[in-house]
């Protein structure tokens, strides 16, 4: 039975602290299999979450240098407007 699982799983499984020995307290095939069961589903979604983590993000889009000063002539422009002040006749 504990060859299907992968090592991991098996190396937590004989851990004397929180391996079987200390969740199951009397030895019960079905109740064993359980447990391996939930730990080698964790291990394998820790194994994916890893693999996301590892892939390279897609790159960037190109620098764009019209919409780069398109975007700083609007921030002067709001810039100068809050600088001159609010009242009803700038609304």
């Amino acid at each position: 039975m504990l060859s299907i699982f992968p090592r991991s799983v098996l190396e937590r499984a004989v851990d004397p602290v929180s391996g079987i020995p200390a969740k199951i307290k009397f030895l019960n095939l079905a109740a064993i299999r359980e447990l391996l069961d939930a730990w080698a589903e964790e291990d394998h979604e820790t194994q994916q979450r890893l693999e996301r983590a590892a892939r390279l993000a897609l790159p960037g889009p190109p620098p764009d240098p019209e919409a780069d000063k398109r975007i700083l002539k609007g921030l002067r422009e709001l810039s100068d407007h809050l600088k001159s002040g609010f009242g009803p006749s700038s609304i």
